[in-house]
């Protein structure tokens, strides 16, 4: 082919296409090597972007040198200037990691160190254009330029991908550059990393160079291991953990469907059917007026596990075990699962032939902590592409300047939460293929937990998002709202800092935002049941496990207190269409009775031993738990048993601090008023004694969870665990 300027173009554009393509094969590779799963969709668009970046970036500077050789026709000859193309791919993407690494840790650390380090390190991708271009010519030579070509970038790629980019957990610590010595060793290890991969690549060649094959036999050489290590990968990959483990037993007649759902982390008083000043729950309200409102329900513990344990047993934690493990300092120990020497009630229904299915929105309800017991069907996946992007060069460029964090929780990618859009899509499949037999479907809406980020059409419902206030809450790191709201709340919780009346109003109005999604969603839910014709023969329960607490008691998120901001939720029954019960019910109740409530409609036994009882006939003692574990700030290093006589509350800690508020006069919570009445505490503490003296706390030991360096992750930004 003649050496003209299109052939010129489509030399250039093929090395900066391999260049940018052999980055991603590197960062993909790295990628596979930690926890969770790469997604081979995300890799392949990756790998297609690269490809295009490069195309296109080679066609740039092609077109450059052409103009220039027309100015000033210095260089004679494609054979220097494509040497000098091929350094210049090298040192593009050098000096990419150089700005990067100026942006995330020059700026955010703003010392001369620093300074000095991002200069130094852009400096020496501009030295290595010109370095490697006497480096090719002299391959050149050799006439082994592409083999070499080949070898130097993944070596390049590896150490500016472990060092240049932060938060790399994949090799050993001596590779952590923190001395010259290691400096050097790092340098090193790059060299053979070169020569080795220099030694594959020639002998390749020259085995193909000799092999007398046609060159699709040849080219198939190459292809097929990579169509073998794909197969591979997709063989060995998990399931997507959705599980069909009990054997259907004939269907029970005359009986309604169970659909039980709880929106986590809502509290009662953000619901507008619930008196909230804002429209966030148009469709709950409607749906609050078709059955039972309790306008006084209490959960049984302030976070996730403990909470919905209680639902599904009966149990206050103390009685079922599954909270947080005390004696554990360890992340990956610091949770007790549910034992299944419990009793569920998907156990029970499961016993007596209802098809039992739950949909999973949130880390905690996942089958790790013992609450799959009982269901035919449990859909626990979780799409995570932030460790994909995290991952790869072009994705930390974009988030300079757009937040991808943000971008992939508000689409329900963050591999943290679902959106209720996704659960909704999973529970339609499983209702098409099981509605015409009597059926326990549990959903865990998980939409309303932190980060607050609900899809953009919902983001400014209710407030407009301040960027001064996300940018000056996350000290100038970036402009992502999920990474400031983790800094805010991490200075609330361990420095007892109120936040400002714009730092709340910005949480509240996204969580408003959640929240009247998430009611979007349940519409639609409702339109599905109705379009299935079960609407009217279903027994429908919504609940929260917990509330959220915005700057109250010097405390944002939840878990570690019992005040009610976290313990008051919303709980709306609606019975089938043949029961007339309507209207709002005063009466206190707990969530433990719920167990025993759906029992006792469906006229099967109730278990013995348990604590809830029928809501309506209920008269026990409403108990709520919180257990510590050495994860949470240390000012939260107590056990916390709460319970309500009237309208008083009593807050038992194992420090000595205890509490006692009068809910009618302080709904608040502000005013201890232990010290004025001594006999009411004395009567309180003497329910919480009689109720703990009744039973023997389970032996919970063995009972550890098992933590994953994925799901500790997951916990770690969801706030449960440090």
């Amino acid at each position: 082919m003649s050496n003209t300027p299109f052939t010129f173009l489509l030399k250039n554009s093929f090395l900066w296409l391999i260049g940018w393509l052999s980055l991603g094969l590197v960062e993909a590779g790295l990628r596979f090597t930690i926890d969770p799963p790469p997604l081979i969709l995300m890799i392949s668009f990756t790998l297609f972007i690269y490809s295009l970046i490069g195309i296109i970036l080679g066609a740039i500077y092609g077109i450059i040198t052409l103009f220039i050789q027309r100015l000033w026709r210095g260089l004679k000859g494609s054979c220097n200037v494509i040497h000098f193309s091929m350094a210049a791919c090298i040192a593009t993407i050098l000096s990419i990691y150089a700005l990067l690494y100026f942006m995330k840790v020059g700026l955010n650390e703003n010392t001369p160190m620093a300074f000095f380090k991002s200069i130094l390190i852009f400096d020496l991708s501009i030295a290595m254009l010109f370095l490697l271009s006497f480096f090719f010519s002299w391959m050149d030579r050799k006439r082994i330029l592409f083999t070499s070509y080949l070898s130097l970038l993944p070596s390049f790629w590896i150490i500016t991908s472990l060092r240049l980019t932060r938060h790399r957990e994949i090799f050993p610590p001596i590779l952590q550059i923190t001395t010259f010595f290691r400096a050097l060793l790092l340098i090193i290890g790059s060299i053979l990393c070169f020569f080795l991969l220099y030694l594959v690549f020639s002998l390749g060649r020259r085995f193909l160079n000799r092999w007398k094959a046609t060159p699709l036999q040849k080219l198939s050489l190459v292809i097929l291991p990579c169509i073998f290590l794909v197969f591979l990968f997709l063989l060995l990959r998990e399931g997507n953990n959705e599980s069909n483990i009990r054997e259907i037993k004939n269907a029970p007649t005359g009986k309604p469907n169970i659909v039980f759902i709880t929106l986590d982390t809502v509290r009662a008083d953000h619901l507008s059917c619930y008196g909230y000043g804002r429209p966030t729950t148009p469709n709950l309200d409607k749906f609050s007026r078709e059955g039972v409102l309790y306008k006084n329900a209490c959960a049984t513990a302030s976070w996730t596990l403990p909470s919905h344990a209680s639902m599904f047993t009966g149990k206050y934690p103390t009685r079922h075990g599954a909270h947080y493990n005390a004696d554990s300092a360890q992340p990956t120990k610091s949770i007790l699962k549910l034992s299944e020497d419990n009793i569920t009630l998907a156990e029970i229904l499961s016993e007596k032939g209802y098809r039992t299915a739950g949909i999973i929105g949130g880390p905690l309800s996942t089958s790790m902590f013992g609450l799959a017991q009982g269901f035919d069907y449990y859909n626990e996946s979780f799409l995570n592409v932030q460790k994909d992007i995290s991952f790869s060069l072009i994705y930390q460029v974009v988030d300079l300047f757009f937040s991808l964090k943000d971008f992939i929780i508000q689409h329900g990618y963050s591999g943290v939460k679902r959106l209720a859009s996704q659960l909704n899509e999973a529970a339609f499949q499983w209702l098409e293929k099981n509605h015409e037999q009597p059926f326990f479907l549990f959903i865990n809406y998980f939409d309303a937990h932190r980060p607050y980020l609900p899809p953009p059409a919902y983001s400014r419902d209710f407030g407009k998002v301040e960027k001064d206030i996300i940018v000056n809450s996350n000290l100038g790191k970036d402009s992502s709202y999920a990474t400031a709201a983790e800094a805010v709340i991490l200075s609330v919780i361990m420095r007892n800092h109120r936040l400002t009346p714009e730092e709340k109003d910005l949480f509240v109005s996204r969580y408003d935002g959640e929240i009247r999604y998430l009611d979007h969603c349940l519409g639609l839910f409702f339109e599905r049941l109705k379009d299935l014709k079960v609407y009217d023969n279903t027994l429908i329960i919504i609940t929260s496990d917990h509330g959220e607490a915005f700057g109250e008691h010097y405390q944002m998120d939840h878990g570690r207190t019992l005040y009610e901001e976290l313990l008051w939720v919303p709980l709306i029954i609606k019975y089938p269409s043949t029961d007339l019960r309507r209207g709002v019910v005063e009466k206190r109740v707990s969530l433990v009775d719920f167990f025993p409530t759906i029992l006792s409609y469906l006229d099967y036994s109730i278990p013995t031993g348990i604590d809830g009882e029928v809501f309506d006939k209920s008269d026990h003692p409403n108990i709520a738990e919180f257990y510590y574990n050495w994860m949470t700030p240390e000012r939260y290093w107590r056990d916390l048993k709460s319970v309500y006589q009237g309208k008083y509350k009593y807050i038992w800690a194992s420090n000595g601090l205890n509490e006692l508020y009068d809910l009618e006069k302080d709904p608040g919570e502000k005013e201890n008023i232990i010290r004025k009445f001594p006999q009411k505490t004395e009567a309180m503490q003497r329910t919480l004694n009689q109720w703990l003296s009744s039973f023997t706390p389970p032996d919970t030991k063995g009972e550890t969870v098992k933590i994953d360096k994925s799901t500790h992750e997951k916990l770690r930004a969801l706030g449960y665990v440090r």
